[in-house]
């Protein structure tokens, strides 16, 4: 009776899911515009999202250009999700699609900023979000951080390159910052970067500007009495249009020491309470970092067009106090034989993007010389930038390579000049012709000195008739055998077989594992990249080396990507392992010391011979576990 009574079960419930209806309803496409907050401070940047549902897979919308603010695509990713009920027997699957997209928005000037809807479309549809309102603060100056710029000239003409420099000014450490412009966006210049030598043991970092990149260099300075550590950078403006134009203040955006909280010791407290902290198994204090937003103040720059009248034919734009030099080699040649000429171009501080008009312009020059129309681009080196070509002469007698020319137009004296090299002594000659005499290397025509022709009657110069010359040589297995030719023939290949062998036996050997020979190897490279830290005297040695260097013995110890290692990415792993909480704390202590120390600018007092042997410590710890 039970068993009738568990069929009919299994019937009905076979009946219920044979007849269960799966409704899942689709889903209309809408479009939802989201910025992280409503309020921020210009200079600041803020995630904003567009949030599609009712598609996974929506083209990606145009975003308008939007005065008052820059935008920049982070990617996108699918928001899908799926549910299933069952209430009494009625099956519903319920399925939401979505997709989100993300983007950087950073807001330029002060005010009301009104993002416009954005339309999105997906399978047919189409749906737009509604306008996201922003309020943008003017940043406010603080006594711990300023921002200077400066122009190295107020006053200049279109095409004269001009220095704008900026200058950081930090009272406090900082662990990330970076600069917004304004005028970077502007279409009346033309920018470049300047080059920098980082090579003079000085201390250099790459600074975020606007959408590209400065390299910044680390000092000291004061302001109202007060010493700052200080980041200076510089960029290239070259005006395009005459006029007076206001340049807005740029924004400094940094990550500043604000505090420290006290960290509790893990032995005192809840153990899974303190593992779900940034602090876990730390010691003593722990570095509160706050964000900090600077104005720097406003700049005007005059830029007034080329005069017309006195401007030379041959005039390519060249703004600014010019000088010009050449050199040629060899200088004595013969005709048609190739000349390398020099020619230096001076006088600007910025020449990356000065260019030499062609040589094949300088008419006195093209008269007496062959001159190809292809011309190398040019080096800037310490006495300018240099141009080289190759010349050759059309006719012998010429005694000099004429003065180069360079017209450009003098922002001292607002006069238009022609800058000149000194002329090159040469000494062509005449080609002189080479014949078949000269190729066979006779000097003189060969003569007949009158004697006849006579047979030899022996040696080597005689010819010999009969068959008694001939030697009976016979070839066989066993003369094979003996020929040294034969046998290295047979013995070289097995020979090189086991050599070639042996080498890829060891070479697969040592493949096989390569994270691992690195990670036994790590502490010995270590230990050496350590070795110049302990140098006392040394002075372009900072703590960002000896944090860089230990971030590549963790990535060779745990097998993980160097890159940019923080505390936080190998607690985890070091935890599975059984390293001790002391050793941890110490680690941690590490980290925040040389991070501390690094955006210093190695004004926060601690050595670097110091670090150096905190972090063969840790390492040694970590040797005994790992």
């Amino acid at each position: 009776m039970k068993t009738i009574r568990y069929i009919q079960w299994i019937v009905c419930l076979m009946l219920m899911a044979i007849s269960a209806s799966i409704a899942s309803a689709e889903q209309p496409l809408r479009v939802e515009a989201v910025a992280e907050k409503s309020a921020v401070f210009a200079g600041e940047s803020i995630l904003f999202q567009i949030r599609v549902s009712g598609s996974d897979r929506p083209d990606k919308p145009v975003i308008p250009n939007i005065d008052g603010c820059t935008v920049d695509y982070q990617g996108g990713q699918q928001n899908s999700s799926s549910s299933i009920t069952i209430i009494n027997g009625q099956v519903s699957k319920n399925i939401q699609t979505g997709y989100v997209f993300s983007y950087r928005l950073t807001p330029t000037k002060p005010g009301r900023l009104v993002i416009p809807q954005i339309s999105v479309q997906a399978d047919g549809q189409n749906a737009s979000s509604r306008p996201v309102v922003l309020t943008v603060q003017k940043p406010v100056e603080t006594d711990d951080f300023k921002l200077r710029v400066r122009l190295s000239k107020t006053d200049c003409y279109i095409g004269e390159p001009v220095v704008m420099e900026f200058t950081w000014y930090m009272g406090k450490d900082v662990r990330s910052l970076q600069v917004m412009m304004p005028l970077l966006e502007s279409d009346a210049f033309f920018f470049a970067d300047p080059k920098v030598d980082t090579k003079d043991g000085g201390q250099y970092y790459r600074i975020p500007l606007g959408q590209g990149e400065a390299i910044g260099k680390m000092g000291k300075g004061s302001i109202d009495g007060r010493e700052y550590a200080t980041l200076t950078f510089r960029k290239i403006l070259i005006p395009k249009q005459a006029g007076i134009i206001k340049i807005q203040p740029a924004t400094g955006v940094a990550e500043a020491l604000a505090g420290y909280r006290q960290q509790k010791s893990p032995f005192a407290d809840d153990f899974f309470s303190d593992f779900f902290k940034d602090d876990f198994l730390m010691r003593g204090r722990g570095s509160v970092y706050k964000k900090v937003i600077v104005p720097s103040n406003a700049l005007s720059l005059s830029v007034s067009d080329l005069p017309v009248q006195g401007r030379p034919k041959h005039f390519a734009g060249h703004v600014g106090e010019y000088k010009i030099a050449a050199a040629a080699s060899p200088i004595e040649a013969n005709v048609g034989d190739p000349i390398t000429l020099k020619v230096i171009v001076s006088g600007p501080a910025y020449l990356e993007d000065v260019e030499l008009p062609p040589l094949d312009r300088q008419e006195n020059l093209a008269a007496d010389f062959k001159i190809p129309k292809e011309q190398a681009a040019g080096e800037v080196t310490d006495r300018g930038k240099v141009f080289t070509q190759t010349i050759r002469a059309n006719r012998p007698g010429i005694e000099q390579i004429p003065a180069i020319e360079l017209s450009y137009f003098d922002t001292k004296t607002g006069q238009y000049k022609v800058a000149r090299s000194e002329p090159i002594p040469v000494t062509i000659k005449k080609a002189r012709i080479v014949t078949a005499m000269d190729a066979e290397g006779r000097i003189s025509p060969m003569q007949s000195n009158g004697s006849l022709v006579e047979s030899w009657g022996g040696g080597i110069a005689h010819n010999y008739e009969d068959l008694s010359i001939l030697e009976n040589q016979p070839i066989g297995l066993g003369q094979w055998m003996r020929s040294p030719l034969w046998l290295g023939m047979i013995g070289i290949p097995p020979l090189m077989f086991c050599m070639l062998a042996a080498g890829v036996m060891v070479y697969r050997r040592k493949q096989a594992d390569p994270q691992g020979r690195r990670a036994k190897k790590a502490f010995s490279v270590l230990e050496k990249k350590m070795k110049p830290f302990h140098e006392s005297g040394r002075k372009d040695l900072q703590a960002d080396g000896i944090l860089e260097a230990f971030r590549h013995y963790l990535g060779d110890k745990l097998q993980l990507p160097a890159g940019a290692i923080t505390f936080g990415d190998v607690r985890e792993t070091l935890l599975s392992r059984g390293i001790d909480p002391e050793t941890m704390g110490l680690l941690k202590d590490f980290f925040d010391r040389c991070e501390a120390e690094s955006y210093a600018g190695g004004a926060g007092g601690i050595g670097c011979r110091e670090l150096a042997l905190q972090a063969m410590e840790v390492a040694g710890r970590l040797e005994k576990r790992i």
